[in-house]
């Protein structure tokens, strides 16, 4: 008797040590990181004027200094100021130091502010503010991207850090065209968009950035599944730094060309990269677009992959460029095609006639009244399902009674 009362009870003392165990796991604080962040994390800014950006602190833990390198698009931005924030100097003395500014390069190098002793601090704050001016009259994109990040505590030791990137859109002129390799488009204007595009035909944008150097190859990846661009690809001709390939996916032709293409359309797309004059035979060579078509549309209007075509419009006029597949299968099939430049572009079924385009912006037909379904009918259904619904209901309880 007194065995199993001791084997109950040593049960009961596991099984409460178990649940002490679990709730300490659970109750326990998952230690946070440490937040350095561009702010504001995202801004459009006019042509000719100047960018003022804060790289904020949000501490999880009490911290003596920081350090940081910064890098943007010298073609865009070019560095004007920079100035210690208020998140240490408000407890104690401080070294600054601004870094290293490099305008050619596109960098800021070796940024840190440490407070003196044994000094901590716990709030939120701004490490440093830079101020850029942009250049040039035309539209384009830099991101504002954090490295070298290092936050440390008063014994010197590196603290958990996350780190949040900015984005700045310098809003001007359409670029102009020139040279047989461009990004830019021609025709009619109406630009509301950063690039020229109206801002209401833009239905998704994508972009990223790379380091273009001399002799490598460059493949700008994308995978987001509302973009059929999947990469663009050059050889560099020359060290230009970080250099941005920007995609708009388009609800409708672009408002940048003067009329729509032959064929049915898939997508139309703006394929931008770098700055206006950037993408010229000496900065780029053998630029190619890697671009996918969903297999159930290909399906749906019988195209066949040697239908698909990528066209392109310049000189206010468009061009069929030669397609081959890369991949084909399920849920896509993918394409490549070289390219001369880089504007609006249209992914189209060569020999298929364009469809109708309704209200909505879609390429099917409206429904007319008559594809519509009979409200009428539906109600009697619904009413007939509900009554029989009930009579089952009824009679089952009948027989269990």
């Amino acid at each position: 008797m007194h065995d199993v009362l001791k084997f109950r009870l040593s049960g009961y003392f596991f099984t409460l040590f178990l649940f002490v165990l679990f709730a300490s796991i659970l109750i326990t604080p998952v230690s946070a990181e440490t937040v350095v962040s561009i702010s504001p994390s995202e801004q459009s800014i006019a042509a000719g004027s100047n960018v003022t950006v804060v790289v904020y602190f949000e501490p999880d833990i009490p911290i003596s200094g920081a350090q940081f390198d910064i890098s943007f698009n010298s073609d865009a931005l070019s560095v004007v100021s920079i100035s210690e924030g208020d998140v240490f100097t408000n407890n104690a003395s401080t070294l600054f130091n601004k870094g290293t500014i490099d305008n050619s390069e596109g960098t800021i190098t070796n940024v840190y502010n440490v407070l003196f002793g044994k000094n901590e601090v716990s709030e939120s704050g701004t490490l440093a503010t830079i101020v850029f001016d942009t250049k040039g009259e035309f539209s384009s994109f830099s991101s504002l991207e954090l490295t070298n990040v290092v936050v440390s505590n008063s014994t010197g030791v590196a603290v958990p850090i996350s780190v949040v990137n900015g984005m700045v859109t310098i809003m001007g002129a359409p670029a102009p065209s020139g040279g047989e390799i461009s990004n830019t488009g021609s025709g009619r204007g109406g630009s509301s968009g950063a690039t020229g595009e109206e801002f209401g035909n833009i239905e998704f944008k994508d972009i990223a950035e790379k380091n273009v150097r001399s002799g490598q190859v460059i493949s700008y990846g994308f995978d987001s599944p509302e973009n059929p661009v999947v990469t663009v690809n050059f050889t560099g001709q020359k060290n230009s730094g970080t250099i941005s390939t920007t995609i708009e996916v388009l609800k409708n032709t672009s408002a940048m060309v003067q009329d729509a293409p032959n064929g049915l359309v898939y997508k139309n797309v703006n394929i931008w990269v770098g700055n206006a004059g950037f993408a010229t035979p000496e900065n780029i060579d053998s630029p190619t677009i890697g671009f996918r078509v969903n297999s159930s549309w290909m399906e749906m209007h019988g195209v066949d992959s040697s239908d698909i075509r990528l066209n392109r419009y310049s000189g206010n006029s468009w061009s069929s460029f030669e397609t081959k597949v890369t991949e084909e299968g399920g849920e896509y099939f993918y394409f490549e095609s070289l390219t001369p430049g880089f504007s609006p572009f249209a992914i189209t079924a060569e020999g298929f006639e364009p469809e109708f385009i309704g209200e909505a912006g879609s390429n099917r037909p409206s429904n007319t009244q008559d594809d519509l379904p009979d409200e009428k009918a539906l109600a009697q259904n619904t009413l007939v399902i509900s009554i029989l619904s009930i009579f089952v209901l009824a009679t089952r309880r009948s027989r269990i009674n």
